[in-house]
């Protein structure tokens, strides 16, 4: 079977990304199989916490990885765990602001890869469909978490029209049946989702694009 890889973690006051969350581990699990990470990809992590998904990614064989946030702490811890994990030359980080269509990896057209581990609030939102959509080279995988089983619809209707959803990919969670979770968080957290696409050739015409950077 695969390796098992360690990762070591500094984790900041607000504890996103210790690997314990379900979404987290359907992140994680996603990037394990035999045919995302061929080697050689490029990644975007949006909403990139501790940097967890990056510091796999790299360790599996990504070329280069950018986490993305709107915390300044999140931003910090991860690029220190990028560097505790041996990939700190390889991961860099920006802020939410920061990121504009076209402006992630820009030289070889986008990334090749975005894992998106986000509140299904935010990962609906106009601004942040047009930041994750135009920032995936066409034919690029979009692996979407941090949603409930009931808001996949939602979802699916947000990115639709940019993505061509991958039913075998899509996965479900539940706290109950996962070793650790209950006892962890003292509580059920319930079940938890997985939507993965790849995003169209075509994608955003650049009027959509100015318009919905702003909403």
């Amino acid at each position: 079977g695969e390796p098992v890889r360690t990762i070591r973690l500094l984790l900041g006051r607000n504890g996103w990304g210790t690997g314990v969350h379900l979404t987290t581990r359907l992140c994680l699990e996603w990037l394990s199989r035999a045919d995302v990470l061929l080697g050689g990809e490029r990644i975007l992590d949006y909403g990139c916490g501790s940097g967890i998904l990056s510091i796999a990614a790299l360790s599996i064989g990504s070329s280069a990885a950018l986490g993305v946030d709107v915390e300044a702490e999140a931003l910090i811890s991860s690029e220190r765990n990028a560097e505790l994990n041996g990939v700190g030359e390889k991961f860099g980080g920006s802020h939410v602001r920061e990121v504009l269509p076209r402006s992630v990896f820009p030289a070889g057209g986008g990334a090749d890869v975005c894992v998106a581990n986000i509140l299904i609030g935010q990962l609906v939102r106009p601004s942040m469909v047009t930041a994750i959509v135009t920032n995936v080279v066409p034919g690029g995988w979009l692996c979407l978490s941090g949603i409930r089983p009931s808001e996949v619809d939602s979802l699916k209707g947000a990115y639709g029209e940019y993505v061509d959803w991958v039913d075998d990919h899509y996965a479900e969670l539940a706290a109950s049946d996962t070793v650790g979770s209950v006892e962890s968080y003292g509580f059920d957290v319930g079940t938890w989702s997985r939507l993965v696409g790849r995003v169209k050739k075509g994608g955003m015409d650049v009027e959509a694009m100015s318009e919905l950077a702003v909403s």
